[in-house]
């Protein structure tokens, strides 16, 4: 029996759509729709860890121990799959000696002028 031409298209779209909602692909796919917007800065911090690992011949076991988390967790981070506190940012930057990320402290100074008089306040 020959199929037509929609039957064929029927057939395609059909295994065309993931039948496993929780597949593994689509939820990385969907990660990534979502942080879309730092991914570029995961790659930055990825190779910088790397490229600190490298140079002082660490091993990203010996980095993980040193940070009180799991090589898998470790694995995660250099991955840019697992969100940073600021805190494990400095522990890494410290325990590396490197900088991954520089936040401009600026001290606002501001002055506060008032044109109106103080008014009493009644109870």
């Amino acid at each position: 029996m020959k199929l037509t031409k929609e039957e064929k298209i029927a057939l395609l779209n059909a295994k065309a759509t993931p039948t496993n909602k929780d597949a593994k692909w689509l939820q990385i796919a969907k990660w990534n729709e979502e942080h879309a917007d730092a991914l570029d800065d995961y790659v930055i911090i990825a190779l910088r860890i790397s490229s600190a690992l490298k140079a002082k011949k660490m091993t990203q076991k010996e980095l993980a121990t040193q940070l009180g988390v799991t090589p898998q967790a470790l694995t995660r981070i250099i991955k840019g799959r697992q969100n940073l506190t600021l805190n494990k940012v400095r522990q890494i930057e410290k325990v590396l000696g490197i900088s991954i990320m520089t936040i401009e402290k600026e001290v606002a100074t501001q002055t506060v002028t008032t044109t109106e008089q103080p008014t009493a306040l009644s109870l």
